[in-house]
C-alpha cells in the first residue's frame, strides 16, 4: 500500500514539474514578444500616435489636435506624415522599413525635436519628443507653428506665381495687396510718361463691381480693360469676395471666351443674312421641339404672324397654326392628321421627309425635313407652284401635239440627229404594227428600219434615208417610193426640222404602170454622161 502511494506522489510531482516547465517557456516567449499596449492618456507626454494595420487606434489629445485639420482630405496615417514630414524627412522610409524594435529619428530643422518609433509586426507607436525649448513651448505647438509657416510660404508662392490676377482693396477702394500677375498687368497699362505709381485698373474699371459686391455680397462679372493703344481691350472674368476690411478680387483671362462668343455671333449674323436672302422658307427647331430660327421667306409663304413665330412655338403649335390658315393639305380626319405629323417630325429628324403639299388655294409647296446636330431638325418650304404649272403646261402641250398627230391619216415618225425615235402617231404604229410606249423604252432608227425592210421588197432607199437622217448641216427635203410585201405602193418623205431632227412621213400612192414607172426611173447612162 505504501509502495502504491509512493508511485502516485512521484507521478504528481512529475506532472507538476512538467507544467512548470511549459508555463516557464510560455512566459519567456511572452516576455520576448509583448505587443505595444495603448498608452495611458494621463501619463503620456507630448504627441503620441498608435497605429495597427495602418489604422489609428489611439492617440493623445495634443496629437489629435495636430492632425485633425488635415483629416478632411487625408487619412490619419497620411495626415501624420503630412504634419511631421517637414521636420523628419526620412520618416516615411523608416515606417516603410518596419524594423522591429525602437528607432529614434532626429529632426532636420530643430535639434530639440526627435521621434521615437516602436515597431512590432503591424503595430507602430510614434512618440514626438522635445528638448528644453520644445518642452517649454509645447511640442505640438512647435510643429503646428512650423506647419502653418510652411503652408503660408507655399500659399505666398502660389499666389505670386499664379497667372490669375489677385488683389485686395480696403473699404475705400485703395489697393492693399496684389500679386505679381496683377502688378505686371498694371505696369503694362501705365503710360510711358506717367509717374512711378502704376495705373491700377481697380481704381476705375472695377468701381461699379465694387459697389455691387458691397451691396449684394460675392459677385462674378465679365469686365473689359482698355489697353494703352486704344485699339484693343483685355477681358477678365472677375470674382469679388467681401472681406472683413475690404474686398478680395480674382480675375481670370477671358479673351479666348470673348473671341469665341464674338465669332459665334458673327457666324450667326452671317447665317441670318444668308437665310434672309433665300426664297426658300426655313424653320429650325431645337431639341426641345421649339422654333429656334426662321427667315422672312417663311413669313411670306405661310402668312404666320411675326409675334407668333418670335415666341418660339413648338412644332405642334406651328402645324396647328398652319392648319388653321389652310396652309396644309387637309386630311380626311383629324386623328390621321395628327398621326401624320408625328411621323413627319420623326422623318425630319432622320432626314427622310420630303413631300409635295397641294394647298387648297392652288399653291404647291415642296416640304423637306433635314436633321441638325444635337437633336435639332429643320423644315424647308419651297414654293414650286410655277414649276408645277409649267410642267403641267408642257405635259398638256405634248399631249395636245400627240393628239393632233394621231388625227392625221399619214404615218409620221420624228427622229433625232442621233437616230432616236422622238415621237410617232397612231397611223405609224398601225402601219408598222409597233407600240407607242416611247417613255418606257427608247427605240432607235436601226431597229425601226429593220421593221421597214421586213415589211417591204428589197430596195436601196432605206440606206439613203438613213444617211439623210444622220446628215448634219443644211438639208433639202427628200422622198422616194417603196413597195410593201402586200403590193401596196408607199411614198416616203423625209423633211428636216429644227434641232437637227427629221420628220419621216409614209403615205400610200396609187400603183404606176410599168411604162410610166420605167420613164420616171433615173437612167444610168444619162447620169454617167452628166459626170
Amino acid at each position: 500500500m505504501s509502495m502504491v502511494l509512493f508511485d502516485l506522489v512521484v507521478i504528481a510531482l512529475s506532472a507538476g514539474a512538467g507544467a512548470a516547465i511549459v508555463f516557464g517557456l510560455l512566459n519567456r516567449s511572452r516576455r520576448n514578444s509583448v505587443p505595444i499596449q495603448p498608452m495611458n492618456q494621463q501619463n503620456a507626454t507630448g504627441p503620441v500616435f498608435l497605429f495597427e494595420h495602418g489604422v489609428l487606434v489611439d492617440a493623445t489629445p495634443d496629437a489629435l489636435s495636430m492632425i485633425t485639420p488635415h483629416t478632411t482630405h487625408l487619412s490619419d496615417y497620411d495626415a501624420v506624415l503630412h504634419v511631421l514630414g517637414p521636420h523628419f524627412c526620412d520618416l516615411r522610409e523608416k515606417l516603410a522599413g518596419h524594423t522591429q524594435g525602437r528607432v529614434r529619428i532626429d529632426g532636420d530643422r530643430d535639434d530639440a525635436l526627435w521621434i521615437e518609433l516602436d515597431l512590432f509586426d503591424d503595430q507602430i507607436r510614434i512618440a514626438v519628443k522635445g528638448g528644453n525649448h520644445a518642452t517649454h513651448t509645447g511640442v505640438s505647438d512647435v510643429i503646428e507653428r512650423d506647419v502653418r509657416l510652411s503652408e503660408l510660404s507655399m500659399l505666398r508662392e502660389m499666389t505670386q506665381h499664379t497667372p490669375q490676377l489677385i488683389w485686395q482693396e480696403d473699404q475705400t477702394g485703395k489697393l492693399v495687396w496684389a500679386n505679381h500677375a496683377y502688378l505686371s498687368f498694371s505696369d503694362s497699362l501705365r503710360a510711358p510718361d506717367a509717374d512711378a505709381q502704376p495705373a491700377l485698373p481697380s481704381q476705375s474699371v472695377f468701381a461699379e463691381l465694387r459697389d455691387t459686391v458691397v451691396n449684394k455680397g460675392t459677385a462674378i462679372r465679365r469686365v473689359s480693360v482698355p489697353l494703352p493703344d486704344k485699339s484693343a481691350e483685355q477681358w477678365f472674368d472677375v470674382t469679388s469676395v467681401p472681406r472683413e476690411n475690404g474686398l478680395l478680387h480674382f480675375a481670370t483671362d477671358a479673351n479666348a471666351v470673348v473671341r469665341a462668343d464674338q465669332e459665334r455671333r458673327n457666324f450667326v449674323q452671317t447665317l441670318s443674312k444668308t437665310f434672309a436672302q433665300l426664297s426658300i422658307g426655313l424653320a429650325i427647331f431645337d431639341k426641345r421641339r421649339q422654333l429656334a430660327m426662321f427667315n422672312p421667306a417663311l413669313l411670306d409663304m405661310t402668312q404666320l404672324p411675326v409675334t407668333f413665330l418670335s415666341g418660339r412655338p413648338t412644332v405642334d403649335a406651328v402645324l396647328d397654326k398652319l392648319r388653321e390658315s389652310r396652309m396644309l393639305p387637309e386630311p380626311k380626319d383629324y386623328t390621321t392628321w395628327r398621326d401624320q405629323f408625328t411621323a413627319l417630325e420623326v422623318a425630319a429628324k432622320n432626314g427622310t421627309y420630303c413631300e409635295t403639299w397641294n394647298l387648297p388655294d392652288g399653291q404647291t409647296y415642296r416640304v423637306t425635313g433635314r436633321p441638325h446636330p444635337d437633336g435639332a431638325f429643320a423644315f424647308l418650304f419651297e414654293d414650286i407652284s410655277a414649276e408645277v404649272s409649267l410642267t403641267r403646261r408642257f405635259r398638256s402641250d405634248i399631249e395636245t401635239g400627240q393628239a393632233v398627230l394621231n388625227t392625221l391619216p399619214e404615218a409620221i415618225a420624228v427622229f433625232s440627229s442621233a437616230g432616236t425615235l422622238v415621237m410617232s402617231n397612231r397611223a405609224y404604229n398601225d402601219l408598222w404594227s409597233t407600240t407607242d410606249e416611247i417613255s418606257i423604252e427608247q427605240r432607235e432608227l436601226r431597229a425601226e428600219m429593220g421593221i421597214w425592210r421586213d415589211r417591204c421588197t428589197p430596195t436601196r432607199m432605206w440606206t439613203e434615208m438613213r444617211d439623210f437622217i444622220h446628215l448634219l448641216g443644211a438639208r433639202k427635203p427628200w422622198s422616194d417610193d417603196a413597195i410593201l410585201d402586200d403590193g401596196r405602193h408607199l411614198r416616203c418623205y423625209a423633211n428636216p426640222i429644227s434641232g437637227g431632227m427629221t420628220m419621216v412621213r409614209f403615205t400610200f400612192a396609187p400603183p404606176m404602170k410599168p411604162v410610166i414607172r420605167k420613164l420616171t426611173m433615173p437612167d444610168p447612162a444619162i447620169q454617167v454622161a452628166k459626170r
